[in-house]
């Protein structure tokens, strides 16, 4: 349970232009690389976010704030150390000089003092983060060890918190991006840069910054295709928490860096392990069950499994049933209840029936079907759909599609084949179909042409400017175009019909219910 009254931080990641390894000589295009990468990776953590903060990083935090408050002390108790010193050159009495003496000796003592209960601060933090971490390794501080609290437990707790600053061992923090732009990239002094990013001059300019952490990286590039290392830093303390490479081309960055920001996601946001509670049915399934999580064998006994957060491939395996499997982002610190409930796969035969006798042979779910007599063939089932081809002798085919619901043992169905080259079927309908649209096209010219002159003839008819039979002509010419573009129009409808009609052809016929009476005994 979070403490009732908890500061709200942000912890702050930003990332640096990556380098080129090899001493590679870069032009335009890989230094444009080498700038787009971070960002794109940033990007795709541009999500809403938090970070588990543990006690240890707390620690680092407070280790670099008394690190830098001794520095400053130190410097000061030197500047009164050396003025004790000088006070004997200048011409003070013997009482003067001793009382000068004294108020020196007075802030030396003070100053002292201090950097005596800095290093003391700082032995105490050590030990209560020490002891911290040993509860969360114990399961002490750990949700998933304590199950769901009671409602009378978390009203206790309220009160126990209430006035109790900061109880949690771990503290949530919302990731938020240098400067609030994925696109500003930190850049640190030539001479950080020659230390790394992993040295303490760095490590100075990059917290002065704001930053907790940083994305750093190098490129390897050969031809078209790139290598790319992307490290997390973690300020202060200059820890590397984590590292990746990928593999990718130059025209396939985004795909690339996704992939990057994705294997460092459990590193950002510290997530927590997650704990699977396992529910598999039915019972004989669940003895011979196999549990692969990204392809590694799991214990088949266990029925509680914890695991890394992030997203994981889990696929269950058991003899004669439906494999079963997703692909899901975990998120720590959390309990996932996953429940399999196995198909059982039907075994048995099939067979189907050509409607029209046609020589050729039945591929069904890729394998050859067996013929059992003229016309009608055969093949295992397991339960699943089928799709099915017919091959006629010339190497013409016509697919067909078997439903589920129609797949069982001793089954048998009926299809009607129409092998043919369909690929030239549809171009013929295609070309007749541009053809009869080209025509209708230019149709329409002559009829806005003709019906624009015989509207213009009419007009002037009727004020008596020409006579009858040049109007009537212009108007018979526009009747005859307007019925021609007509015509035109539906016959490019019905061609367009054509080609719809051929290009669905391609699509499998459903196979239809036989007669069980004619299923033969092979």
């Amino acid at each position: 349970m979070a403490p009732l009254f908890c500061e709200s931080g942000k912890w702050t990641i930003g990332a640096q232009k990556f380098t080129y390894t090899r001493g590679q000589k870069t032009g335009n295009v890989e230094d444009k690389i080498a700038q787009t990468l971070p960002s794109a990776i940033l990007e795709n953590l541009n999500r809403a976010m938090q970070r588990n903060v543990m006690p240890d990083e707390k620690l680092e935090r407070t280790r670099y704030k008394l690190r830098l408050e001794r520095q400053s002390l130190y410097l000061q108790l030197s500047s009164e150390y050396k003025k004790r010193d000088s006070l004997i050159l200048n011409h003070y009495s013997d009482s003067k000089l001793k009382s000068a003496i004294q108020a020196e000796e007075k802030k030396i003592q003070e100053i002292q003092t201090k950097i005596d209960e800095n290093l003391q601060k700082l032995k105490t933090e050590t030990q209560i983060a020490e002891e911290k971490m040993k509860l969360l390794e114990s399961g002490e501080d750990n949700p998933l060890e304590k199950g769901e609290l009671s409602e009378r437990e978390k009203f206790k707790s309220l009160f126990k918190n209430i006035f109790i600053k900061d109880e949690s061992l771990i503290s949530l923090e919302q990731v938020a991006f240098y400067k609030n732009d994925i696109t500003n990239l930190f850049t640190a002094s030539k001479e950080a840069q020659q230390e790394g990013a992993g040295s303490a001059v760095y490590e100075r300019e990059a917290y002065a910054a704001g930053l907790n952490a940083l994305v750093c990286g190098s490129i390897t590039s050969y031809a078209d295709y790139i290598s790319v290392t992307a490290e997390l830093y973690l300020y202060p303390g200059s820890k590397l928490c984590g590292q990746v490479t990928e593999i990718g081309s130059i025209s396939e960055l985004e795909l690339l860096s996704s992939s990057l920001a994705n294997q460092l996601l459990p590193c950002l946001t510290n997530a927590m392990p997650v704990e699977l509670l396992l529910e598999i049915s039915p019972k004989e399934a669940a003895q011979n069950c196999k549990i692969y999580i990204d392809d590694i064998l799991q214990n088949s006994n266990a029925r509680t499994i914890v695991l890394d957060s992030g997203v994981h491939n889990i696929q269950f395996i058991s003899e004669n049933y439906r494999t079963a499997g997703t692909s899901y982002y975990f998120e720590g610190n959390k309990k996932y209840g996953v429940s399999v409930n196995f198909e059982e796969l039907h075994s048995g035969v099939i067979q189907v029936d050509l409607r029209n006798p046609l020589l050729g042979d039945i591929y069904m779910n890729g394998e050859k079907a067996i013929n059992v007599e003229q016309g009608k063939s055969q093949i295992s089932i397991n339960g699943n759909a089928i799709l099915g081809e017919f091959i006629a002798e010339n190497g013409e085919t016509s697919f067909f599609y078997i439903p589920k619901n129609k797949v069982c043992d001793q089954n048998v169905v009926t299809i009607k084949a129409k092998p043919m080259d369909r690929m030239s079927y549809i171009d013929s309908r295609r070309k007749w179909m541009y053809g009869a649209w080209s025509a209708f096209m230019i149709s329409l010219i002559p009829a806005f042409y003709t019906y624009g002159n015989y509207v213009n003839n009419a007009n002037l008819y009727n004020k008596g400017q020409i006579d009858y039979n040049t109007a009537n002509s212009w108007q018979m010419a526009s009747n005859v175009t307007r019925v021609i573009a007509i015509g035109c129009g539906l016959f490019w409808g019905y061609e367009l019909v054509r080609y719809l009609i051929a290009a669905n052809s391609v699509l499998p016929q459903n196979a239809k219910a036989g007669d069980l009476a004619d299923f033969v005994n092979y």
